[in-house]
């Protein structure tokens, strides 16, 4: 499927509290009287991408919720000059705090931070060194460890997985070869070797994470090649991927947001980033005057920062199974188990 554009969303109401500058460390972030914050939410494209930005967006729903004032601007899925336009529309002391994220956002949100200095921005899946940009990490390769055992499972275990043809090969789609989507997929090869050292694990990128049509195809090929399980890493081009899995006959992992109920009975089970729950927490710290400001909070296994999750997926992981990749996490939450790295 394809998105369509949408066009940025106009900023509502400001609150008159302008910044305090803000030095390296611990620093708040100003509020209303009712000491509620308000958060524009910068999106590198369209939402609708079943992926990390819907996930964030559920974080700013959550904040609404809970009575901040928020506001989420749009954009074209490829045009970084409308991003930084919108970055820098909502960067004059008109918002308590900026959220903005992926890796998309790096190059913009440090040329614009500096230019803005009374902003606090929010930066999640990526690190900007800046005093006034707090970042959020996320290890997903500990997450995708996960999804690697389960693959590795599906493949080898025909009687428990009855898509699968049982050909001991699986493949990984990635967005863009990038360090944050080489993350996934080495930890995603590493859960594939702790079950089976055997299993062949094919590899492709996208070029894009809007392109569904070309996430679609490459899955296919990976299917025409006898994999039982592709693993989409590719925001939205993956979601191409899964409608793969579903004319293949095959299975699917999703990843981000919980897309098992996309492709009913194909996708597996999805490896969440929890984008709006480590939001909602980094507002909290900032509403009480502590959120570390040039500094990287990182979220995985133990923190529950990622997850894989088999709700939604009509039961089609059996219960043995879950209870095996679930002693492989607290393996790696005890330390037992290190999950290999991209990003050095």
């Amino acid at each position: 499927m394809k998105f369509s554009s949408l066009s940025p969303v106009a900023a509502t109401a400001a609150v008159a509290l302008m910044l305090t500058a803000c030095s390296g460390g611990t620093a708040s972030s100003p509020s209303n009287t009712d000491g509620k914050l308000s958060i524009a939410n910068v999106v590198a494209g369209p939402l609708g991408d079943q992926s990390m930005y819907d996930s964030a967006q559920r974080g700013l729903d959550k904040l609404k919720t809970d009575g901040h004032q928020t506001n989420t601007l749009q954009a074209d899925a490829n045009n970084p000059t409308q991003w930084k336009a919108n970055l820098e529309s909502v960067s004059v002391g008109k918002w308590s705090i900026v959220v903005t994220g992926s890796s998309q956002m790096t190059d913009i949100v440090t040329g614009s931070a500096p230019k803005f200095p009374n902003q606090h921005y929010i930066f999640y899946d990526a690190v900007v060194d800046a005093p006034n940009v707090a970042s959020i990490t996320y290890k997903q390769n500990e997450g995708s460890f996960l999804a690697g055992v389960l693959a590795a499972e599906a493949t080898t275990d025909k009687s428990s997985f009855p898509l699968s043809g049982g050909s001991k090969t699986v493949g990984v789609i990635g967005g863009v070869d990038i360090p944050v989507i080489n993350d996934f997929i080495a930890g995603f090869k590493s859960g594939v070797k702790a079950v089976d050292p055997s299993v062949k694990v094919l590899t492709s990128y996208v070029g894009s994470f809007s392109d569904s049509a070309k996430g679609y195809d490459q899955a296919k090929s990976m299917y025409d090649q006898g994999a039982d399980v592709v693993f989409q890493v590719a925001g939205g081009s993956g979601v191409g991927a899964l409608q793969a899995a579903k004319d293949a006959n095959k299975y699917a992992i999703g990843v981000d947001s919980n897309q098992n109920a996309i492709q009913k009975g194909h996708v597996l089970a999805s490896m969440l980033k929890e984008v709006g729950n480590s939001l909602v927490q980094a507002i909290d710290a900032a509403q009480k005057g502590d959120l570390a400001y040039g500094k990287t909070t990182s979220y995985g296994l133990k923190n529950n920062g990622v997850a894989l999750t088999f709700d939604n997926n009509g039961g089609i992981v059996p219960q043995p199974v879950i209870d095996k990749i679930d002693q492989y996490k607290q393996q790696v939450i005890d330390g037992k188990i290190t999950v290999p790295t991209a990003k050095g």
